[in-house]
């Protein structure tokens, strides 16, 4: 999409993305990367998303978002969190903290990220919404995220054994477009 060497095609027509709508952006995660040549990964992403996976980054992650609110869903220190982010709003996600962004239907933004080094590893894991306990983690070199993680979500979602929680015996269900609920 861009000519490091160019200054002109540095500069990502972002509306017009937005306006191309959905389906210039398929797939489970909705994304798309505006800079592949960059140190930086910057990738625009659009709602809705259908996810109940929680992803772990070797390095922070910064969230901007540019349209509608989303949420961003933590496992911390001291139990779950969930954080609302708002248009016009940054949240950054340290490295190594399991997050699960949630983004409804007419939502759009920015996230960054240092891009990925050889050696790089990243987790995905499941946790059961009855008990909290951890169902299942992945881990993969960061090389094989981008072209492993539908396949890999895909498979999770359509084996309810592996989304059966060990410590209750609660079933994950798979999950839907996220819908937000902002009093919830």
């Amino acid at each position: 999409m861009t000519d490091p060497a160019e200054p002109a095609s540095r500069i990502v027509p972002v509306e017009r993305l937005l306006k191309a709508g959905a389906d210039a952006f398929p797939g489970a995660l909705a994304a798309k990367s505006l800079y592949p040549d960059s140190q930086f990964e910057v990738i625009l992403v659009r709602g809705p998303n259908q996810r109940n996976d929680f992803h772990v980054d070797p390095y922070d992650e910064l969230f901007l978002q540019m349209e509608g609110t989303i949420r961003v869903d933590t496992r911390e220190e001291g139990g779950p969190r969930r954080q609302l982010v708002r248009p016009g709003e940054l949240y950054v996600v340290p490295a190594g903290v399991p997050h699960s962004p949630l983004r409804p239907a007419g939502t759009w933004g920015l996230v960054v990220e240092i891009r990925r080094r050889p050696g790089d590893v990243e987790l995905v894991e499941w946790y059961c919404d009855a008990c909290g306990g951890l169902i299942e983690r992945v881990s993969m070199a960061s090389s094989e995220m981008i072209e492993s993680l539908g396949p890999l979500l895909e498979g999770f979602q359509a084996d309810e054994r592996r989304r059966t929680c060990g410590d209750c015996g609660h079933v994950l269900p798979r999950p839907g477009p996220f819908t937000l609920d902002e009093g919830a």
